[in-house]
């Protein structure tokens, strides 16, 4: 789904560089040139510390606190694990290879991160320098899907590439050649997905035993879209790669930050065979967007395998906040041109487990779709776990 945003230049202050030609590395132990339009930030653990007590969610973000439906089967609550931006690189603008970016994958073997791009059929490699500071842009696969597709999620498998669209919807799977394998089938009930509002996420896990995907929001069966009373509920969807068996369970997403605006899931990544990190955005009229990643796992107390409709009386999955970026401090950037919470939000849609940082620390991808607008931009975030 489109999710608009205007842009503001980067450049950094004084102790940084200018006119978005390169990194502000602001960490104390290094103030250096390492790249062009990469922002290298710290401070992040302490921001997020700052919004979390006693392992409940902080009252600093009070919008949270707002009357829900139903709550999950435990609150929201802070990770006691801070996460840290390690960088963020601007792709570069005017480039149709980095336009419209959505579902990202990253791929181990070769050390690239695959995006894939919602309106043309094609994923792109991206790739980083030794320190996933740097990111240039790799190969273009095309991709021979029949039909018209809106290409959402990307998850990659040792012999091809799996994507979900929003039009359909549908989930594919292809070679690595782009050649088209099957249509891997849905719980039929998913053909009642909200217009735009359809298949977002995909992720496998690392075992390669399952697949996973949900809608942004609620099926028109299940209940409403987000609002800002209360969340919107999906289904996320288990399936095994192998027997086809399919689980599903119910997830519910924060309400709506801000009374003008739109909520709902962008993507997932698998933690292991039944953990998830959920991504969930949105932007709003007056404030731009927010950004927060949660932690999940697969519950059968909040099973709606078989379930018609969802009843909004029944548990959801437990959640855990794991970062909203909006907290992480981001220091030499000018003022937004449009209010924001942070320059460094845009519209994050793509979201994967990377490989190891340099000192150890799994790494956590994100990227913006920058919606083929010349006042956004496809951004590449390096979070550190």
């Amino acid at each position: 789904m489109r999710v608009g945003l205007r842009r503001s230049s980067l450049s950094c202050d004084a102790k940084g560089v200018r006119d978005g030609e390169g990194v502000c590395d602001c960490r104390p132990d290094a103030r250096r040139l390492v790249g062009r339009r990469e922002l290298l930030l710290s401070g992040a653990a302490a921001a997020l510390a700052a919004a979390c007590s006693g392992g409940q969610q902080a009252n600093a973000d009070a919008r949270l606190a707002r009357p829900v439906a139903t709550a999950p089967l435990t609150p929201p609550a802070c990770s006691p694990t801070a996460v840290e931006l390690w960088s963020a690189f601007d792709l570069p603008a005017g480039d149709p290879r980095c336009r419209e970016l959505s579902g990202i994958a990253w791929d181990a073997k070769e050390g690239v991160l695959w995006a894939v791009h919602d309106e043309t059929p094609s994923v792109v490699a991206l790739i980083p320098d030794r320190e996933l500071r740097t990111w240039r842009i790799g190969e273009t696969v095309e991709l021979e899907i029949g039909g018209r597709v809106d290409l959402e999620g990307l998850a990659i498998v040792p012999d091809g590439f799996i994507v979900c669209s929003e039009k359909g919807p549908r989930i594919i799977e292809l070679d690595r050649a782009g050649r088209f394998v099957r249509d891997i089938a849905l719980p039929p009930h998913f053909v009642t997905a909200r217009k735009n509002k359809s298949l977002e996420s995909l992720t496998v896990s690392p075992s390669g035993r399952y697949l996973f995907t949900t809608t942004e929001a609620a099926l028109e069966r299940d209940g409403e879209v987000a609002s800002a009373r209360a969340g919107t509920r999906v289904r996320i969807v288990r399936m095994n790669r192998s027997s086809g068996e399919v689980s599903e369970h119910t997830y519910e997403t924060d309400p709506v930050p801000y009374d003008d605006g739109d909520w709902g899931v962008s993507d997932l990544a698998a933690l292991d065979d039944s953990a998830l990190l959920v991504l969930e955005r949105g932007w709003s009229k007056g404030h731009g967007n927010t950004v927060r990643v949660y932690r999940t796992a697969l519950d059968p107390r909040a099973s709606c395998t078989g379930v018609e409709a969802l009843d909004h009386t029944s548990p959801a999955l437990a959640k855990t906040l794991r970062v909203d970026l909006s907290t992480l401090v981001v220091g030499g950037l000018p003022k937004p041109k449009q209010p924001q919470a942070t320059p460094l939000l845009d519209n994050f849609e793509g979201l994967a487990l990377g490989p190891p940082l340099l000192d150890g620390r799994r790494s956590l991808l994100m990227v913006s779709d920058d919606n083929g607008h010349s006042d956004q931009f496809a951004r590449v975030l390096v979070l550190a776990l």
